[in-house]
């Protein structure tokens, strides 16, 4: 190598040096630390005390055209061993009737629940279904799937699900049309959460080149495909209206797309968590119906000060 070409070269590794010593990475180290921090102050949500809810009445009553995005497992009703009994009871339709009985409101309830479920449940009432994270939508009268999906992949994820559900106790698969899952609630503690991290793990070759999605959520693995979102629902649900009242309720890792989906001066609300997309939290399902009964009952503005 000829000397000039030597000497350019050590000149641009000096410089390289110099410019990437030690005060360089840990500078970078430090801004990525302080960037963490900062995303997680962001996600700390605020508790729905009684403060809140009043607030959140008060811009309510002085709107005229709303839209309130619910989930149903762990936010309408509490969380049950067999799933198919967390089924409503009569004071949550009776929310869900006076909620819905205000023309001025729009109700939507999106689940992750089969269409079938959902119809059986909340069919005869005057709501928005969105069933399967998304992938069917009843808007008027009737039941619609995202056109082109697929659910030739089961045939793969099958196998992996019923090897699990063997080798776990308690476990067991449900199949929508195009989503399964494995659930572990009834799984000894501890067993359940080490077959769920295996499981995952399993998941991901399988999954990464085949458009899917893996979700984990509140005892239950899910593997969908990659097209179906709650988030793209909602926006869709949103395009083109007008609403001065928009409120979403979720407690699952598939909520954090609604929430993320709604606009800025929206309420959105986490249930059982304060890190989240959402802004306020509230504890359980109890606090949520509390809360909608304060919507249903219409609160005179005076009356909150």
């Amino acid at each position: 190598m000829p000397a000039d070409e030597q000497e350019s070269r050590m000149v641009k590794l000096r410089q390289n040096v110099s410019k990437f010593n030690v005060k360089h990475w840990v500078k970078i180290f430090m801004d990525r630390l302080q960037e963490v921090k900062d995303m997680q102050q962001a996600l700390h949500t605020r508790y729905v005390g009684e403060v809140t809810r009043k607030a959140i009445y008060k811009i309510y009553t002085k709107t005229q055209k709303r839209i309130f995005f619910l989930d149903y497992d762990g936010t309408l009703v509490g969380f049950q061993s067999d799933p198919q009994k967390a089924s409503p009871d009569e004071k949550l339709y009776q929310i869900l009737q006076n909620l819905s009985a205000d023309p001025n409101n729009k109700v939507v309830i999106i689940s992750g629940r089969d269409y079938e479920t959902l119809e059986k449940w909340f069919g005869h009432l005057r709501i928005t279904l969105v069933a399967d994270h998304g992938a069917w939508q009843k808007l008027q009268g009737e039941w619609e799937s995202i056109p082109a999906l697929s659910s030739s992949w089961k045939k793969e994820i099958q196998p992996v699900l019923n090897t699990f559900s063997d080798r776990t106790p308690g476990s067991f698969i449900e199949e929508k049309t195009y989503s399964m899952a494995w659930h572990y609630r009834n799984v000894e503690s501890g067993l359940g959460e080490l077959r769920a991290g295996e499981l995952i793990n399993n998941l991901r070759f399988i999954t990464a080149d085949k458009g899917l999605q893996i979700l984990p959520g509140n005892k239950v693995i899910e593997v969908k495909n990659i097209e179906i979102n709650k988030g793209k629902s909602v926006a869709a649900l949103l395009y083109g209206e007008d609403y001065d009242f928009e409120l979403a309720i979720g407690d699952d890792h598939t909520d954090e797309d609604i929430f993320k989906a709604m606009p800025d001066n929206s309420a959105t609300i986490k249930v059982g968590s304060n890190s989240s997309a959402a802004k306020y939290y509230v504890n359980n399902f109890a606090e949520v119906r509390t809360l909608l009964t304060g919507f249903a009952t219409a609160i005179p503005v005076q009356e909150l000060g």
